[in-house]
């Protein structure tokens, strides 16, 4: 596979004197997903802001598909093909799931013919979507809702889809839920997916790649396979404070 984002060095930081990341860097393959995971304050969040352009890089780049995007504004970056669902819900529960999706092709909006096209595309492609196009997405269940989210991420026709924690505070029922339905997404491979997140199996299951954050820095790096045969080492290294215990 080819590469489409490489990350070299990058640094965040919110104040000048706290840095949240300290020089990370990520290749992350076309249409592939690239998860990433680590304990708590590693930096993972951080990381997808920053490639959003709603973190402020403090050093290092970010190339996209060739081109440098860490100077770009986050209207650049979306114009440029930078798609980022949050963890935080951002639904409009008074809106319909249809209506949700327009807002994701907002920048092209005057093609109707092809907005209307990439509506009907990302509300088809999730089977627990696509029967509540017409109703408000308020109704929907949490899992649902976030794949609206995630489909109308898509809408755009990213080159990159940034997905943060889309389980995050959902009951195990809507977290396989909502995997079940990534999993159709990897299988499409139409998309390139940095995926951060807290429920790691679930995670390592549909994964390509797998980075692991410690502290702001890298940890270490290898195939979803390999890092979970050796995840309990790294999780004992979490919980020890001393990273992963797996060195790359």
């Amino acid at each position: 596979m080819s590469t489409a984002i490489d990350i070299q060095n990058l640094r965040v930081a919110y104040e000048r004197e706290v840095e949240i990341l300290r020089g990370v860097s990520l290749h992350g393959a076309a249409n592939a997903i690239t998860a990433i995971i680590g304990p708590n304050g590693a930096g993972k969040s951080t990381l997808l802001k920053g490639i959003a352009g709603v973190a402020p890089v403090t050093g290092g780049e970010i190339w996209l598909d060739g081109t440098r995007i860490d100077r770009r504004s986050t209207v650049d970056l979306v114009g440029f093909g930078v798609s980022f669902v949050p963890q935080e819900s951002s639904i409009f529960g008074q809106m319909t799931v249809a209506e949700n999706l327009r807002i994701g092709g907002w920048y092209r909006r005057r093609d109707r013919n092809w907005l209307e096209e990439r509506i009907r595309y990302c509300g088809e492609m999730f089977e627990s979507v696509r029967p509540h196009l017409a109703r408000r997405a308020g109704e929907l269940s949490g899992g649902q809702q976030k794949l609206v989210e995630i489909a109308r991420g898509l809408v755009s026709e990213p080159r990159i889809l940034l997905l943060d924690e889309p389980t995050a505070g959902l009951s195990p029922i809507m977290v396989r839920e909502v995997y079940r339905e990534l999993a159709r997404l990897k299988d499409a491979r139409a998309v390139t997916v940095l995926l951060v997140e807290q429920n790691v199996r679930e995670a390592l299951a549909i994964a390509d790649h797998v980075y692991v954050l410690a502290m702001g820095v890298n940890d270490t790096d290898g195939p979803a396979a390999a890092i979970e045969a050796g995840l309990n080492d790294i999780v004992r290294g979490w919980m020890a404070h001393k990273g992963s215990g797996v060195v790359s």
